[in-house]
């Protein structure tokens, strides 16, 4: 069985297991990849944080488009974390992103506690609708903490549920469908 496909699986048993956590039971498709990583000029530089990576298609995406960047990859689930170390290591782009298995609550909060940089990209395919009201606006008040002035939260969804606790918090949202994706997505692009 090819490690592709073998990825793929893991994605798909993890939806169906764990829906709630993972969101949904397919990763991402290119067109929401690309529609996700088009903010981030390609010779940016400085380290990009990626909030539920899933199995990885939006990570090998951004730490091939973004060569100079260094990319901190969050997964909740070990399974799904090791698939992306995997499909990293396959690729040859191991040493241009780092993967951990924890929240994205506890990564953003350490990095704070730790008084390391700001991002200038928080990038997240964590399905907000599934945490409930006060996990989300939780979740969303982290990552504006962890964002620099002027840096770019970018997060997909199925629906346009959470759009408005996105725009209580940032200084301007941008909403973009994605219609060629399964399911159909749309992309917040969230200004500080």
């Amino acid at each position: 069985m090819s490690k592709a496909f073998t990825s793929y699986l893991h994605f798909v048993c993890a939806g169906l297991v764990k829906l709630r956590q993972t969101g949904a039971i397919v990763p991402s498709q290119r067109f929401l990849v690309s529609r996700m990583i088009a903010p981030v000029p390609e010779d940016y530089s400085g380290e990009i944080i990626e909030l539920g990576a899933g199995n990885g298609a939006l990570t090998l995406r951004l730490a091939q488009r973004c060569r100079k960047a260094r990319v901190l990859a969050c997964e909740i689930n070990p399974v799904l974390a090791q698939s992306t170390r995997h499909n990293l290591s396959a690729a040859g782009l191991s040493s241009r992103a780092e993967v951990v298995s924890d929240s994205a609550e506890h990564i953003l909060s350490e990095r704070a506690r730790r008084g390391l940089d700001k991002a200038d990209y928080i990038v997240s395919g964590i399905p907000l609708g599934n945490l409930g009201r006060e996990r989300t606006l939780a979740l969303i008040d982290q990552v504006v903490r962890s964002l620099r002035v002027g840096g770019m939260y970018i997060q997909f969804q199925y629906s346009l549920v959470d759009r408005k606790k996105i725009r209580q918090r940032f200084s301007s949202l941008h909403t973009v469908p994605v219609f060629l994706n399964f399911p159909p997505a749309v992309v917040y692009y969230a200004r500080r």
